[in-house]
């Protein structure tokens, strides 16, 4: 297997996307962007590489990409047997201009639920809360030292 390292020269814009396709290659670059989801979850790189890469190509989990304009603006990870939204970030220079809302229909058409199991760290709390209460998500659990010690992650839609 051949691997593609991310490269700060490369502008990973749909015409980059679309000349290398969705395999092994491209979810190596895609993890460019969602990296930092390892200052709430320890980790988040061995989830990332040992189980949403392997699941991809068994068809468990599914990445999502929002792109406009020739633009990643977001990206999201299902996992289908759970109904879950396991990731779902959008890229800085995308943030409150719509494309959170977009994103998280899309992944209620490929769920075939508009009420996704999800989870938040608090400190992402915030960052979310308008749009868990827009969609009119339901807070079932709140977890302390769930992925980190002191530290509260906040579970929705858990039936």
């Amino acid at each position: 297997m051949k691997m593609l390292y991310f490269d700060n020269n490369i502008i990973l814009d749909s015409s980059y996307n679309v000349s290398i396709g969705m395999n092994q290659q491209n979810e190596y670059s895609v993890y460019h962007y969602i990296k930092d989801a390892k200052l709430y979850y320890p980790n988040f790189d061995i989830w990332y590489f040992a189980n949403v890469i392997p699941s991809l190509n068994n068809g468990s989990k599914k990445i999502i990409l929002l792109e406009s304009d020739g633009n990643l603006k977001g990206l999201a990870i299902l996992k289908y047997s759970e109904k879950k939204l396991c990731h779902l970030s959008i890229i800085n220079n995308y943030k409150n201009k719509g494309y959170g809302i977009k994103l998280f229909k899309q992944c209620f058409e490929e769920l075939k639920t508009e009420k996704p199991f999800l989870t938040v760290s608090e400190e992402k709390l915030p960052e979310f809360e308008r749009i868990f209460n827009y969609f009119n998500f339901k807070l079932t659990n709140i977890v302390e030292d769930c992925y980190r010690k002191g530290k509260k992650e906040f579970f929705y839609n858990q039936e």
